[in-house]
């Protein structure tokens, strides 16, 4: 039962890479047409959203995100998250 856990985590661990910024994500890997951001501490791919319009906040973002991504504005572009 014990190593179920220790499984466990290490999986948890493995499938969530943290990072402080874009360039200390070294291990995750992005899908082509995806881009690698590092959102709230965490190792992100994003694609662009549908109606890519210019943004300043993700509020300003109205495009849709498919399978449930969440809107997030990036460099002033609006971008749909995916977490890996």
């Amino acid at each position: 039962m014990k190593a179920i856990f220790v499984l466990a985590a290490v999986i948890v661990a493995v499938s969530s890479e943290m990072c402080r910024d874009d360039s200390s994500c070294s291990v995750t890997s992005c899908n082509t047409g995806s881009t690698l951001h590092c959102i709230q501490h965490q190792c992100t791919c994003t694609v662009a959203a549908s109606g890519d319009g210019g943004c300043t906040m993700a509020t300003d973002c109205s495009g849709r995100c498919d399978h449930g991504r969440e809107h997030h504005c990036i460099d002033g572009r609006c971008r749909c998250t995916h977490h890996i």
